[in-house]
């Protein structure tokens, strides 16, 4: 659980830290003291999102939401890249999702897997102990604190 959830937080971080470089993409390359006629964001990827009431937020959504469908590889292909900078940019990303996705199913695919046997363990020792009890006489109290045992020893091997 401890390893999902750092990659979780490297996830959002990474996304971040995306988003504010394809803003930033589209800036570098926008037209300096340009008129709103002019349209400043020409030749990039923000100029259909560049409108005189958008705000630096309504950039930061537009922008984060390419980073995600690029990252998770799904690329509806509405927000692409228009100039060579955007193109290099868009590549590197696609590159990062991909290996960070097959980081992301190796380690939910491990994570499964070990639960899954921790518990087909514990089933294995709790049917064990439940033919002990039949063929031996086993008091109650020492059949529950051994079985209780076992139930913590499995939380604690899934925690």
């Amino acid at each position: 659980m401890d390893r999902l959830i750092f990659f979780a937080i490297i996830f959002l971080l990474l996304c971040h830290i995306s988003t504010c470089l394809w803003i930033l993409s589209s800036t570098i390359n926008s037209k300096e003291g340009a008129s709103a006629a002019d349209k400043r964001f020409d030749g990039t990827w923000l100029a259909d999102f560049d409108k005189t009431d958008s705000s630096g937020g309504d950039f930061y959504i537009v922008s984060l939401y390419w980073t995600i469908t690029t990252i998770t590889t799904v690329g509806y292909g509405d927000i692409s890249a228009t100039n060579l900078f955007e193109m290099v940019f868009s590549s590197v990303m696609m590159l990062i999702g991909v290996i960070s996705f097959s980081f992301a199913n190796g380690a939910l695919a491990s994570i499964i897997t070990n639960n899954d046997s921790n518990t087909g363990r514990y089933q294995e020792k709790l049917e064990i102990l439940e033919k002990a009890k039949k063929e031996y006489p086993i008091p109650e109290v020492l059949y529950r604190k051994m079985k209780k045992s076992l139930s913590y020893t499995l939380k604690n091997e899934i925690n």
